[in-house]
């Protein structure tokens, strides 16, 4: 189910976009019942959002980029804003301040908002009568990384098919060696490869560090 925004996300909202160089006004009611934020950058408007998180925008506002940003930043924290309120509470000794957002077998996925109104994730596993949880792997604020975490641990997904982020970064490194060298290549498989590097960039932590390995590799065969 899809929520409103709560003031809880909203006040977090607006304190992580004054964090990115963007002041965010509060709307009152009888200016426009379903406008609830508006984006400023400076003294210009950049866009408004409503309560749904539906974003409004002038049609001929230069702002794409930025507007872009705040949507993805809102719709992010919306999504774990929503996941937590669907969630219910969990009936554990020690931990009935955490939701249960999802459990298979004697794993499970939980989180609970903390004073700063962020959403914090943590896996466990059961205790033997399921009246507890132990061993604990907590990510803060990482929704991806508790989601990962839990599916590894649960036996949703077999460990031996995901990829480390340095086996990334060699096989990003080797892809992009191969891409600029390899005079053999069709074109149907150096757009293969391209590809293949695209999803490679979207899924490495650090980018910049794998390039720098690609580039290194180049220095030290004499290219």
């Amino acid at each position: 189910m899809k929520h409103d925004i709560t003031s809880e996300l909203a006040e977090l909202f607006v304190k992580k976009a004054a964090a990115m160089g963007y002041s965010i006004h509060k709307e009152a009611d009888e200016h426009d019942p379903k406008v609830m934020l508006t984006a400023y950058k400076g003294q210009e408007e950049i866009c408004r959002f409503e309560k749904t998180g539906a974003m409004r925008f002038w049609r001929d506002s230069p702002f794409v980029e930025e507007r872009n940003e705040l949507h993805s930043l809102l719709l992010d924290l919306k999504e774990r804003n929503d996941l937590y309120l669907n969630a219910k509470p969990l009936d554990c000794e020690g931990v009935r301040d955490f939701r249960l957002i999802s459990e298979f077998g004697n794993h499970l996925l939980a989180a609970k908002r903390s004073k700063d109104n962020e959403i914090r994730f943590v896996t466990w596993q059961y205790d033997y009568d399921r009246s507890g949880v132990t061993f604990g792997h907590y990510f803060e604020t990482n929704y991806q990384g508790a989601l990962k975490d839990y599916t590894v641990r649960s036996g949703l997904l077999d460990e031996n098919q995901l990829f480390s982020a340095e086996e990334m970064t060699v096989l990003y490194v080797s892809c992009v060696f191969r891409g600029r060298h390899d005079d053999d290549l069709t074109f149907e498989s150096e757009q293969e490869l391209h590809t293949v590097v695209e999803k490679l960039e979207s899924n490495l932590p650090q980018k910049s560090i794998a390039q720098e390995a690609a580039q290194e590799q180049e220095d030290e065969h004499g290219i």
